[in-house]
This record gives structure tokens, C-alpha cells and sequence, in this order.
């Protein structure tokens, strides 16, 4: 009605992380620069959290939050109808 289209997507996006070994005295010296505290996983990737993780398979930007590639093509694809 009225030009308006209903348009409802949906996806999901993975990534695998591995983090190195990692000792107390690490974690402490983690947790108290205070970089966990606000983030989902405890970690940010993009921060300090980045030196912990020895490999990464998948995209950098699902593994902060958002997959930027991903969400542009379903957008382009949902602009375009």
C-alpha cells in the first residue's frame, strides 16, 4: 500500500577464533585494563583483546560485531527490488 514493500532478511555470519595459551597472570592483567568489561565476549579483537588470539579463520568484522561485506550485500540486494 501506499509503495511500501515488507521486506524481511535475515542471515548469520561465523567466525573461529583461537586464542593462545594464556596464563593467570595474563587474564588478570586482561580483565584489569578494564577492555573486557563492556564487550560480549569478553574480548575486543579490534583492542588489547587482538594480541591474545593467535589465529582467525572468517571475517575481522563478525568477530567485532557487525559483518560489514555481509550486511552490504543484503542490503544492496534489498535496495534493488
Amino acid at each position: 500500500a501506499g509503495g511500501v514493500v515488507d521486506l524481511v532478511s535475515s542471515f548469520t555470519d561465523t567466525a573461529r577464533v583461537k586464542f593462545t595459551s594464556l596464563s593467570v597472570e595474563d587474564i588478570d592483567a586482561y580483565v584489569g585494563t578494564g577492555e573486557p568489561m563492556d564487550k560480549a565476549g569478553s574480548y575486543g579483537i579490534q583492542g588489547i583483546g587482538g594480541q591474545m588470539v593467535e589465529l582467525m579463520e572468517g571475517d575481522f568484522f563478525t568477530v567485532m560485531g557487525l559483518p560489514m561485506h555481509r550486511l552490504s550485500g543484503e542490503m544492496a540486494k534489498a535496495l534493488s527490488l
